[in-house]
């Protein structure tokens, strides 16, 4: 009796088996015209990454192909966009990154004097951006953490190396400084399970 179902059973299993077919939905006409979009896009961003110097060289003047060099390079990344980690507290820190970056090429290249001011500004803008996008999808984003805590962690550091450097902090500096302190001293009394456990899954090497 038991041959018999176990018999039965294989046979049922085998057919599961062999019913199971994985399928994949056609490619769409318009996945297809945004993928030949971001062909076309990436090698006319490949020929102003080549073309730019050349014509900053041949014309003289300020170096704004570096200017022209990096936001390529990050329109680079949306043309060919992450999926694995993709969520709005990580793009808003990679905008934000951009932002000073591209902020301190022009302040360092073409007009000098005010980064000093401004940046801070771009900095703390950055924070409340991505703790807006936090509380709004909390459970979600909760599990990804880690580019908030980038984020506080670099400000800190940007008004201490400031503060060393200069002997003093101006209001925007100030004001970075203190929205990432609240922010990390309400976010470790509410959050520190789930930073806990994004600190543990981004150190484990196993």
């Amino acid at each position: 009796m038991s041959d018999a179902m176990s018999d039965a059973m294989s046979d049922t299993l085998s057919g599961t088996r062999e019913k199971l077919v994985i399928t994949y939905a056609p490619k769409r006409r318009s996945s297809r015209f945004v993928y030949r979009l971001r062909q076309i896009a990436r090698w006319l961003m490949l020929l102003g990454f080549i073309a730019c110097p050349a014509v900053n060289y041949l014309t003289g003047g300020p170096a704004w192909s570096i200017i022209v060099m990096v936001s390529i390079a990050f329109a680079r990344t949306y043309v060919s966009p992450d999926v694995i980690e993709f969520s709005t507290i990580g793009q808003s820190m990679r905008i934000g990154a951009f932002a000073i970056v591209l902020t301190t090429l022009i302040g360092v290249l073409l007009s000098p004097g005010w980064l000093g001011f401004v940046l801070p500004i771009i900095g703390f803008s950055t924070l409340i951006l991505s703790g807006v996008f936090f509380f709004i999808n909390m459970d979600r984003h909760r599990n990804n953490i880690m580019p908030l805590i980038w984020e506080i962690i670099i400000a800190f550091v940007a008004c201490i190396v400031v503060y060393v450097r200069d002997g003093r902090l101006n209001w925007p500096m100030i004001t970075m400084g203190s929205l990432a302190l609240l922010m990390a001293i309400s976010g470790t009394i509410t959050f520190h399970r789930d930073i806990l456990r994004e600190l543990r899954k981004r150190l484990h090497t196993r």
